[in-house]
C-alpha cells in the first residue's frame, strides 16, 4: 500500500508517544523519504522569523536504518527559513528519523543532550570571519542552529532561547549546555539568587563579551549577577550585573569577593580552563555556596589538553578537572570506606551531596553529606562463590 503524505503525517502523529519498536516499525511501513519531507516541512512551518545577523545555510540529515535523507536549510535575516539546494552548508545537523518524529509530534521530552549530531566547517567559518567583528558569523549561525533545534522540540527552552539572543557559546555550535542547566536550575529560577562566573569573555574590550551574564539575569528575574574576568569588563555593569576584575587562581582575591558578595547559590567556572585555576577557584569558591546551591565546572575537555596542565592520555587524573570529579565521587561515600589505614578524605567530603558530570559540563550540589554510615548489620562481605 503506497503511503500518502496525509496517512504518513497521521501515522507519524499517532506514533511519537509509542514504545520504541512500535514506533520504528510505523517508520518502516511509511519509509525514510517520506517520513523525512513531512518532518522537514513540520520544522520549517515551526521555525520562528531567522534573527541571525547574516545567511546561513544549515544542512539537515535525517537517519534511518542505515540510510540517510539530506536536505539544506537556508536562514535569512528577518525572513522565513526555506529548503534549498546548491553549495554544501558550513554546518551540519543530524537527528535519527525516530528522535526527530518523538520531538516534534511527542509529549515533552527531558534535557535534550544526545539527541543530535554536529558538525562544522571550521575553515569556512575561519576564512568567512570579519577582521572587525570575528566571532560575528559564527555567533550568526549559533542562532540559526537554535532557530532550527527549538523547532524540533515540543518544549521550547527558555535558557536556550536567551543564549541564543545574547551570543552565549552555552549553546548552539559549540556547547549544549542550557537545557541540562535548566534541568537543574529551574527550581531556582524565581529566587533572589546569587550567580557568580568567572570568565566573561570578549577579551581586552571592556565592553564586550557578558553574553553568559546577560542570559542568566534574563533567566533569573530577581538575581544578582556577578562575572569575574582577567581584564576589566565595567562596560557591562548595568541593572543586576557587577564585573570584577581578578585572576581565579588568586585565592586572595577570591576569599575576598567571597566574603564581600557571598554566600552564592551558583558558582560557574568558565575562566582559563588551566588546570591549577580551576583547583584554586573550588578550594576557594565551593566553600562560599549556600547549601541546596551549585558549584559548576565547564570545558572539561581541557583537562586532556597538555597545554593547559592537562593529560596526554586517554585517562585524565591529578589536578586536572576530571581528577577532581574523581575524587569527589570517592570523598561523597567517605562514610562508608573501610580502610583499614586512617585515611582522611577531601574537605569537601562534608558538603557534596551530589556530582552530574556531562559531555564538558559538571554540576556539583551543596548539601550536608554527613547522612551517617550504612547500618552495622549490613554485611560488609558476601560469599558470592
Amino acid at each position: 500500500m503506497t503511503t500518502t503524505p496525509e496517512s504518513g503525517l497521521t501515522a507519524l502523529r499517532g506514533a511519537a508517544g509509542l514504545q520504541q519498536g512500535d514506533l520504528l516499525a510505523v517508520l518502516d511501513t511509511v519509509g525514510l523519504a517520506t517520513a523525512a519531507g513531512i518532518v522537514v516541512r513540520e520544522l520549517l512551518a515551526r521555525c520562528g522569523p531567522c534573527v541571525n545577523s547574516d545567511e546561513a545555510r544549515v544542512g539537515l540529515t535525517v537517519e534511518h536504518r542505515g540510510e540517510r535523507s539530506e536536505h539544506v536549510l537556508v536562514l535569512r535575516p528577518g525572513e522565513a527559513v526555506r529548503l534549498d539546494a546548491g553549495p554544501a552548508p558550513a554546518a551540519r545537523l543530524t537527528f535519527e528519523l525516530a528522535d526527530l518524529v518523538r520531538g516534534v509530534y511527542g509529549p515533552p521530552p527531558g534535557p535534550s543532550a544526545g539527541r543530535f549530531r554536529v558538525e562544522r566547517d571550521d575553515e569556512w567559518f575561519m576564512g568567512h570571519a570579519d577582521e572587525a567583528e570575528p566571532f560575528r558569523i559564527f555567533e550568526s549561525y549559533m542562532r540559526a542552529v537554535d532557530t532550527i533545534v527549538q523547532a524540533a522540540s515540543p518544549r521550547v527552552s527558555d535558557l536556550s532561547r536567551l543564549s541564543a539572543k545574547y551570543a552565549s557559546d552555552k549553546w548552539g555550535l559549540w556547547h549544549w549546555f542550557t537545557p541540562l542547566y535548566e534541568h537543574h536550575f529551574e527550581r531556582l529560577r524565581h529566587q533572589p539568587v546569587r550567580v557568580l562566573e568567572l570568565g566573561i569573555g570578549g577579551y581586552q574590550d571592556p565592553s564586550e563579551g557578558g553574553g553568559s551574564l546577560k542570559m542568566w539575569r534574563s533567566y533569573f528575574p530577581q538575581g544578582q549577577i556577578f562575572g569575574v574576568d582577567i581584564f576589566p569588563k565595567h562596560g557591562l555593569d548595568e541593572d543586576r550585573i557587577r564585573t570584577f576584575q581578578g585572576s581565579q587562581d588568586d585565592p586572595e582575591f577570591l576569599r575576598r569577593l567571597a566574603a564581600e558578595h557571598g554566600p552564592f547559590d551558583i558558582v560557574i567556572d568558565d575562566g582559563s580552563h588551566v588546570a591549577q585555576h580551576q583547583q584554586t577557584a573550588f578550594r576557594e569558591l565551593f566553600p562560599a555556596v549556600r547549601n541546596g546551591g551549585f558549584y559548576v565546572i565547564e570545558d572539561l575537555w581541557t583537562a586532556y589538553c597538555p597545554g593547559y596542565g592537562g593529560a596526554a592520555t586517554a585517562e585524565a587524573t591529578g589536578n586536572t578537572s576530571i581528577g577532581l570529579l574523581k575524587n569527589l565521587i570517592d570523598d561523597l561515600h567517605h562514610e562508608e570506606w573501610t580502610a583499614t589505614e586512617p585515611v582522611a578524605p577531601g574537605p569537601a567530603a562534608d558538603h557534596v551531596v551530589g556530582i552530574h558530570v556531562y559531555r564538558n559540563l559538571a554540576l556539583l550540589e551543596k548539601g550536608s553529606n554527613i547522612e551517617g554510615r550504612i547500618p552495622f548489620f549490613a554485611p560488609r562481605e558476601i560469599d558470592y562463590v
